[in-house]
């Protein structure tokens, strides 16, 4: 009865939400005195862990990822990564190694290892080798074939480079390779792989906006980067990153259960459940699921809860707006307290949802946005009062806006959506 009110937040992105985090553990090391093992962070899906990976990395705080594999060591992540590498550069043996049976082309270590040996010694790239691969000595007749089509579909994609923006080149990788037959194996883990390989085009998304060589050869470097940087502690003192599924028991001083939003908790499965069949109701159902699922990872925490969502995120490969989660919105309000000072805004409570899917069915198909309000702007919300435009940002179909309400404090709106006026 006395406890610490639960904290709701609404970050802009899965990259700031994870910078939300790092930034409240790092707070509360300070004025409560705590140990990193005393913070977990849930998540409903492992792809959602590679944000929190990459933060915590690069801010040097310590982690334990239970039950799952890091991110940048998935196999379906290294392998399209190592295929994007021997694209941009067909020297690289060891992208080369990795990727040519993946799909199986029946190309054995024999062949690989007497392709990179007779591409060692002649100092010419494997594509150039690959051209006449009958030439190279200890290649089976029987490799000949396979090899000459896995040349094929490299220099597929790299007539594309320079074109195709990094997040499109992903797609055409995933396409021309044929990887998600090849992943898609019927299995939750199947979908799960697919999952982590839209993380992955939802990273690279980031680097679409540079002349598309230019946003290549930036992202991967990134890569590069996060994958090097480490601070993975699998035994030692770390906050713990873990799903929800694999929670079960296990208590922690402060909770972060993130990516509270529809579609993820609850996740896409229980939502399309109830359209096909809305009258089915009771214990059994994938929402009745999802909603034990959100009890259990709640009932974690012992001292502190905090429950996150964004406004957008990565979701499929694509960045999308984001939907708090009806988990968040059945919570009383006098049981939530608002984050501190600079932090995230508390998220809306109702109806955004559905003004938008309004708009969508209203406006299809939609002109591109216009930016109406700058800087600077007063603006009237009907239930939030008036308050003082702080950014306006334009995407390719909103404008989005954080304004900073005279009563309320920031919010974040969009443009098309919210009923602002001048």
């Amino acid at each position: 009865a006395g406890g610490e009110k639960v904290v709701a937040t609404q970050a802009y992105n899965e990259v700031e939400e994870a910078e939300f985090v790092a930034d409240e553990i790092e707070r509360l090391r300070k004025t409560e005195s705590r140990g990193y093992s005393d913070f977990a962070v849930l998540y409903r899906t492992n792809a959602q862990s590679r944000a929190f990976e990459d933060v915590l990395a690069r801010r040097r705080v310590p982690y334990r990822l239970v039950g799952g594999v890091r991110f940048w060591e998935r196999r379906e992540v290294k392998d399209v990564v190592a295929y994007m590498r021997f694209c941009f550069n067909p020297r690289d043996a060891l992208s080369f190694s990795r990727i040519v049976s993946v799909p199986s082309r029946k190309i054995g270590n024999v062949t690989v290892d007497a392709v990179n040996a007779f591409a060692r010694e002649s100092e010419a790239d494997i594509l150039a080798i690959l051209s006449d691969p009958s030439h190279v000595p200890g290649v089976p007749k029987t490799a000949v074939g396979p090899l000459l089509g896995f040349r094929v579909q490299v220099e597929s994609v790299r007539s594309t480079m320079g074109v195709l923006r990094p997040s499109e080149l992903i797609d055409h990788v995933i396409e021309v390779m044929g990887l998600r037959p090849h992943y898609l194996d019927g299995t939750p883990q199947g979908e799960a792989r697919m999952e982590n390989l839209n993380e992955l085009r939802g990273l690279a998304e980031s680097f679409d906006d540079r002349d598309p060589a230019q946003g290549l050869e930036d992202f991967l470097a990134e890569v590069a980067l996060v994958s090097d940087v480490d601070a993975y502690d699998e035994n030692g003192e770390g906050a713990t990153l873990i799903t929800l599924h694999m929670v079960k028991g296990l208590e922690f001083a402060v909770v972060f259960m993130v990516g509270m939003e529809e579609g993820l908790l609850p996740h896409q499965r229980a939502l399309d459940e109830r359209e096909e069949n809305p009258s089915l109701v009771g214990a059994q159902t994938e929402m009745a699921e999802e909603r034990r699922l959100a009890y259990v990872g709640m009932t974690r925490a012992k001292d502190r809860l905090y429950l996150s969502c964004a406004f957008r995120r990565h979701l499929y490969g694509r960045s999308q707006p984001a939907f708090p989660s009806r988990f968040l919105t059945d919570i009383p309000q006098s049981m939530l307290g608002t984050p501190r000072g600079s932090a995230p805004v508390a998220p809306p409570r109702q109806g955004y949802k559905e003004r938008y899917i309004e708009r969508q069915v209203e406006a299809a198909p939609a002109p591109p946005p216009v930016q109406r309000f700058a800087s600077g702007d007063r603006v009237t919300h009907p239930a939030f009062g008036a308050g003082t435009v702080v950014k306006s940002t334009l995407t390719r179909t909103d404008e989005e806006l954080v304004i900073k309400f005279d009563k309320v404090g920031l919010k974040i709106l969009s443009g098309m959506l919210a009923p602002l006026t001048k």
